[in-house]
């Protein structure tokens, strides 16, 4: 915006030759002129005219440096009514985002998970069609990295790119389903693999792109140890990742301009390392939140890893988990006080051309409905009995078996969207139960009907290897 300087006329509110408050007050008026009406109003120039021409540079430079710091803390809020360190909590995440107005996702919740940006088999126009998921959208960097290294992108803003709308937008480095990795990070950045070959994160360079991304909330790089073995428990390699995650940590806190950052709490299988991460973090109170992102570790090894850092954080902070995401394993993580998982099991039953049936307190449902069966071809009645999805509304189980044996996309589409439905009826009754104060005999109902095999198969994508669209129904089903 072309500003011409020129001496401002008399203004009788300010008659003294001391011009030092109209300079303070015309600055104060564009900023709150600026965020009433954006920065195309054109009676706001007249405050920036005189603001500029009375202001010293340097006190302008302050001002500008200050007001983006307490953007940055009053655009991200989190409240919970729970002091305790661990066990499970209801919470209220809040994004502040000025005259488009304030957002809010009541915890516990769960990222809606994205593969390049786009939620899997689900166009936006569908996707914003079901309107009672969480307005809150999981995204990787590493999606977009293919081509080439990140210094070389040039990006614009995730909401526009992705056609999010109004949701709030969490930006992470690396696919959650994925655990079988090759790339190696180094001092300097992190490691990651790609169709095109091994690119590398540097996290000041990230640092940039987010401030052009424009995320509500960026996860932290981290120098993850993607192997489950006990060797390495040990020794020099846990030791290096969390020392250099705390320094990569430190460079998004000094260059992320507007977005809440999220700390990844590292450490594998070491107590005393895992202690060494927590206590880094405690000392750095600008942080936003804490991620709990060992996927490479077995289940029982990535409950024991959060149970072991939970009572030494910040309660009053945002906790997530990765690598979290099937039915069971989410609710251990709300059971022992994690705010947010990721939805990829949702995504996982699609894959597998199934319906899910869960429920919180069991009801004799099976934990899904095997829509392949021979037995769904003459089955006109809804998935799931009861369900009030756009899918099971107008569709029946032998409409969907039919597609999935004629490879129509159809078929996956309106699995995805039932299942991401369901899974967030999930939600709603682990909230429910956590109001009414039943949540542990409910989750000890919910482990009893459905055992510990129940969601074993699908527990991961990465071990998802075809699509409904590419299995042949006779080989699954002798």
């Amino acid at each position: 915006m072309d500003v011409k300087i020129q001496t401002e006329p008399f203004d009788a509110r300010f008659p003294n030759v001391n011009q030092t408050k109209r300079c303070w007050q015309n600055y104060y008026d564009y900023s709150k002129c600026v965020a009433a009406k954006g920065e195309e109003f054109a009676p706001c120039r007249r405050f920036m005219k005189a603001y500029m021409t009375l202001c010293p540079n340097e006190w302008i430079e302050k001002w500008d440096v200050q007001k983006d710091e307490a953007v940055a803390k009053m655009r991200f809020h989190f409240e919970t009514a729970t002091t305790s360190k661990a066990g499970p909590r209801k919470g209220m995440i809040m994004i502040n985002r000025g005259v488009q107005g304030k957002l809010q996702v009541d915890t516990p919740s769960f990222l809606k998970y994205t593969r390049h940006g786009m939620q899997p088999h689900l166009v936006p126009e569908v996707a914003t069609g079901i309107n009672t998921l969480p307005p809150i959208t999981r995204i990787q960097i590493e999606d977009f990295l293919d081509e080439r290294d990140l210094e070389k992108r040039s990006f614009k803003s995730l909401r526009e790119f992705a056609r999010l709308g109004e949701d709030m937008v969490v930006l992470d480095t690396l696919d959650p389903t994925i655990i079988a990795r090759t790339a190696r990070s180094a001092e300097k950045h992190m490691g990651i693999d790609s169709e095109g070959g091994v690119r590398r994160l540097v996290p000041t360079a990230f640092a940039q792109a987010v401030n052009q991304l424009d995320p509500d909330v960026v996860v932290a790089p981290a120098d993850f140890v993607h192997d489950a073995q006990p060797s390495l428990t040990q020794g020099k390699r846990i030791s290096k990742s969390v020392a250099r995650s705390i320094r990569w940590l430190d460079d998004m806190l000094a260059g992320v301009a507007h977005a809440a950052v999220l700390a990844p709490v590292m450490g594998s299988l070491s107590p005393e390392l895992r202690a060494a991460s927590v206590q880094a973090l405690s000392t750095r109170s600008n942080i936003a939140g804490y991620v709990f992102s060992d996927v490479a570790l077995a289940p029982s090894d990535r409950l024991w890893a959060l149970q072991q850092s939970l009572p030494q954080l910040d309660a009053t902070k945002l906790r997530c988990m990765a690598g979290a995401s099937a039915p069971d394993m989410a609710l251990r993580a709300v059971l022992n006080g994690v705010d947010l998982v990721d939805s990829s099991y949702a995504y996982a039953v699609t894959e597998q051309g199934w319906a899910s049936a869960y429920t919180l307190k069991g009801a004799d449902m099976p934990a899904h409905v095997d829509l392949w069966a021979k037995s769904m071809a003459d089955d006109f009645g809804p998935l799931v009995a009861g369900c009030t999805c756009t899918t099971c509304s107008t569709h029946s189980r032998a409409y969907v078996h039919h597609l999935l044996n004629a490879h129509e996309m159809l078929a996956t589409v309106l699995l995805q969207a039932h299942n991401l439905y369901w899974y967030q009826h999930f939600f709603v009754q682990i909230r429910q139960s956590l109001s009414c104060g039943s949540l542990a005999e409910d989750a000890a109902a919910f482990f009893e009907h459905y055992g510990p095999s129940a969601f074993e198969e699908l527990d991961r994508v990465a071990e998802q290897t075809c699509s409904p669209t590419t299995k042949v129904q006779h080989q699954r089903h002798a």
